[in-house]
C-alpha cells in the first residue's frame, strides 16, 4: 500500500509525529492533499520562540514555532506558512536580537501578531505597532512614539523605575495586566490615575528597602482579582480603611522581615480572597494560624509552605475548626513526605501561557518561572 492510498486521518497522524520545519515544509510540496493535512498543523501555530543551542533544529510543537537564533527568517514565508501567529519572541533571554529589518516586514503584513516578547530600544520608524497589545520589554525607549495612548492591555516590564509609573499608567488605562521589577521602590508611593481594568498584578522589588508600598499601589486597583507580591522589605505600608472586596487571589513571598500583626493588618484589606500562600515568612507561626483562618472566612486554599515554623500540627487546628464550623478548605505546608495529591510548587518557566487564569499559571510557581505573556 502506498501513502497515497491511506485515508486522510491516517496521513494526518503520520504528519503530527513529524515536527521538523524544513521537513514538514518539503512534504508539503508534494501534492495538494499533503500540503492540506500538513496546513492543519501549521495554522495550529499561535507562538514564534526563539531557541539559544546552536546546533538545534527548527521545529514545531502543539501550538508553538521554535526557530535556532541562527536561522535566517527569510528561509521560510512566516505570514503563509504561519497565518494564526499572535506573540512572536523578537530577542531571547540571552539577547540574541532579530533583525530589525526582517522584524518589520513581519510586522507590518501581520495584523494578527498582538503580542512581543523582548522588544528593545533598536526600534525603527519603519515599524508598524499598531495591533500590539501584549509587550514584554525594558520599555528604555520612548513607548509614547511607539505606541498609542491606552493600546497596551498587558505589560511584563523589566528594572522599571517607581516614580515613573503614573505617568505610564496614565498613557496605558487599559491595563488588565501589570507585571514589574521595580526599581528605587523605597517609600515611594504612588500618586496617578485607578487602574480600573487591572485584574492581575505582580510586584518584585530589585533591592531591600526599608518601607515597601506596593500595596498602597494596589489601592488604586479596585478591580483587582489576583497578586503575586515578591519584596524584601523591613515594613509594610497598609491602609486598612481601604478595602477590595474583589481579590480573590494573592501571593506573598520573601517578606521575611515581616511580623503577624503586619500580616494581619494587610489580610483585614482583602475580606473575600480564596485563595492565599504566604512563603518563606519566618515570623509567622502556629499560634497565629486560627486569627488567621478567622478573618478570612472564604479561604479555600491557604499555602504555607517555606514558612519554617509551621510544622505538621499546624494542620491539626483547621481539621477540627472546619468539622466545627461546617466549612472546608486546604492547607499545605512542608512536610518531609508531602502528599501526591497537593499541588506542586514549579520552578520551570513556561513564558507563553494560554488562557487567563491566575491559579493555573501563577500561583504556585515562583517569581522567575511566572508567565512572560498570557494569551487569553
Amino acid at each position: 500500500m502506498s501513502f497515497n492510498d491511506l485515508p486522510d486521518n491516517c496521513l494526518w497522524k503520520i504528519f503530527e509525529n513529524v515536527h521538523g520545519v524544513k521537513d514538514l515544509v518539503q512534504l508539503s510540496k508534494v501534492c495538494s492533499r499533503w500540503s492540506d493535512l500538513i496546513t492543519l498543523k501549521f495554522n495550529r501555530v499561535k507562538y514564534l520562540r526563539l531557541m539559544t543551542i546552536s546546533d538545534a533544529v527548527d521545529y514545531i510543537d502543539a501550538n508553538s514555532l521554535w526557530l535556532n537564533h541562527a536561522t535566517n527568517w527569510n528561509d521560510y514565508n512566516l505570514i503563509k506558512l504561519f497565518p494564526n501567529l499572535k506573540i512572536i519572541e523578537v530577542s531571547s533571554y540571552s539577547g540574541v536580537i532579530i533583525g530589525s529589518d526582517i522584524l518589520a516586514r513581519i510586522l507590518n503584513d501581520n495584523p494578527n501578531i498582538k503580542g512581543l516578547i523582548g522588544l528593545s530600544n533598536s526600534i525603527g520608524k519603519s515599524f508598524d505597532l499598531k495591533n500590539i497589545e501584549m509587550c514584554a520589554a525594558e520599555f528604555s525607549f520612548d513607548f509614547k512614539k511607539v505606541f498609542r495612548h491606552d493600546q497596551l492591555k498587558q505589560v511584563r516590564c523589566f528594572y522599571f523605575f517607581t516614580y515613573d509609573l503614573p505617568a505610564f499608567i496614565e498613557y496605558f488605562p487599559n491595563l488588565i495586566r501589570l507585571n514589574l521589577e521595580l526599581d528605587e521602590a523605597d517609600e515611594v508611593f504612588y500618586n496617578g490615575p485607578n487602574l480600573s481594568s487591572l485584574k492581575i498584578l505582580e510586584l518584585d522589588t530589585t533591592d531591600l528597602v526599608e518601607q515597601f508600598t506596593g500595596f498602597h499601589f494596589m489601592d488604586f486597583c479596585p478591580s483587582l482579582e489576583s497578586a503575586f507580591i515578591h519584596c524584601w522589605a523591613y515594613a509594610l505600608y497598609v491602609d486598612e480603611s481601604i478595602k477590595n472586596y474583589n481579590l480573590r487571589d494573592l501571593v506573598i513571598v520573601n517578606t521575611g522581615f515581616f511580623s503577624w500583626s503586619i500580616l494581619r493588618r494587610l489580610l483585614s484589606k482583602f475580606p473575600n480572597l480564596h485563595h492565599l500562600a504566604i512563603r518563606h515568612i519566618d515570623k509567622l507561626d502556629d499560634n497565629n494560624l486560627e486569627e488567621l483562618i478567622k478573618l478570612l472566612p472564604n479561604l479555600k486554599i491557604l499555602d504555607l509552605r517555606g514558612c519554617k515554623k509551621m510544622i505538621n500540627k499546624s494542620a491539626d487546628f483547621p481539621v477540627k475548626y472546619c468539622v466545627k464550623k461546617n466549612r472546608s478548605f486546604e492547607i499545605y505546608y512542608d512536610c518531609k513526605n508531602e502528599p501526591t495529591e497537593w499541588p506542586k510548587l514549579v520552578d520551570t518557566c513556561e513564558p507563553i501561557c494560554y488562557g487567563f487564569d491566575f491559579m493555573k499559571h501563577c500561583f504556585y510557581k515562583s517569581l522567575n518561572c511566572l508567565p512572560v505573556l498570557i494569551d487569553e
